[in-house]
């Protein structure tokens, strides 16, 4: 290894060590979390109102059936919250023990898979429709 390849070698080192130092200063380990006010103004947004809503323990994705017989999805991504809401019947909701899959009519937003020890009573009757 030459005295440049060395040079070279440090001096990418450093640019990480900057890189990652800027990153940490920023807060990149920050995540968003949904609870019951978050969600409530995801609908908010939406110009409707929840009717009943599901948040898995960790704040990382919740499901709430809102007026008007939709359904708004949420899941947390990075630091951000992705939201959808569609109508009732574009979502293929399955319970399975500890939790429930969500899967959409369309493949533009991935299917939700959370954990709920209880699921209330409303998930139950979406999975019996679909």
């Amino acid at each position: 290894m030459s005295q440049t390849d060395l040079f070279v070698t440090a001096g990418s080192a450093v640019v990480i060590v900057l890189m990652l130092s800027v990153a940490w200063v920023l807060g990149f380990r920050q995540s968003a979390r949904l609870d019951e006010a978050e969600v409530a103004r995801l609908a908010r947004a939406e110009g409707a109102n929840i009717e009943a809503a599901a948040i898995d323990a960790k704040g990382r994705a919740a499901v709430a059936k809102l007026s008007g017989g939709k359904l708004l999805i949420a899941k947390v991504m990075a630091d951000g919250v992705s939201a959808r809401v569609l109508p009732q019947g574009q979502a293929r909701v399955r319970l399975r023990k500890g939790g429930l899959s969500i899967v959409f009519g369309d493949l533009g937003y991935p299917s939700l898979n959370m954990r709920l020890e209880n699921p209330p009573a409303w998930l139950a009757e979406l999975g019996a429709q679909t």
